[in-house]
């Protein structure tokens, strides 16, 4: 899953989570930029959505993760606001126990990912879907070689991984910086050669109407919501090219 910043790769990977659990699947997260507690935080402020929404009620009632994290909500919000975020906890809590959050270091590599699924299936006898938030910040393979090297070898090595252990891995990607107001295409993925040729499935977002003229990227990240495009590059099991449109509530 690969975009630019600010278009919510790890926001989607995270619901992903959420709902693989809600359905009693675990899931394994290696989150090598924010803490556990942040993503739990972002998982919480989502249910807080979900809820104004479907229920109808003032968007503004609706938590960020910055108030949960803080505990803002439970100083300056009235009782309909905390019970809001009370009742989102408690959503989100009956999902969590199947969600296993793993805070990378600087020497996270895909060595310590392999150990880190083996033992979760000795232990629980389950095998997870693996989380990487995100390829280019994992330890490097060997110091000598160039981020293009290190880069591939992990994607090769989380696919042999994959293939071991018959697990699902998806892998977040950064994108080049020349891309920044391109549609979405393969060759934005950074250190694009292995991702694209070892990857079953390759998804690309972008901000709706990327890469048309005049397009102004930092007017559409200005949105709220901001109208995200999710592109299904390659799929080796089925079609590609199809479109997802949805409301990114940064």
């Amino acid at each position: 899953v690969g975009a630019i910043s600010s278009l919510g790769k790890t926001t989607l990977v995270l619901q992903m989570a959420d709902q693989i659990a809600e359905s009693r699947r675990d899931v394994l997260i290696f989150s090598l930029e924010m803490a556990r507690t942040e993503l739990m935080a972002k998982s919480i402020s989502r249910y807080t959505l979900q809820t104004v929404l479907s229920d109808k009620e003032d968007i503004q009632n609706a938590k960020t993760a910055r108030e949960i994290m803080t505990g803002k909500v439970y100083v300056s919000c009235n009782e309909s606001e905390k019970k809001l975020v009370n009742r989102s906890m408690a959503k989100y809590g009956s999902c969590a126990r199947y969600i296993y959050i793993i805070e990378g270091t600087s020497d996270t590599g895909v060595r310590q990912i392999r150990e880190a699924i083996k033992k979760h299936i000795f232990c629980t006898g389950n095998t997870p879907v693996v989380i990487v938030d995100y390829l280019q910040i994992l330890a490097p393979h060997s110091d000598r070689a160039t981020d293009k090297q290190n880069t591939d070898k992990s994607v090769i090595e989380l696919k042999r991984i994959s293939r071991d252990y018959k697990a699902v891995v998806v892998g977040v990607s950064s994108f080049n910086r020349a891309n920044y107001k391109e549609a979405v295409a393969m060759e934005a993925f950074k250190e694009s050669g292995v991702i694209e040729y070892s990857s079953d499935v390759l998804i690309g977002l972008q901000l709706k109407g990327a890469g048309s003229k005049g397009f102004d990227v930092l007017e559409a990240k200005r949105k709220s919501p901001r109208e995200i495009e999710l592109i299904i590059l390659k799929n080796r099991n089925g079609s590609t090219g199809g479109k997802v449109e949805f409301n990114f509530y940064p």
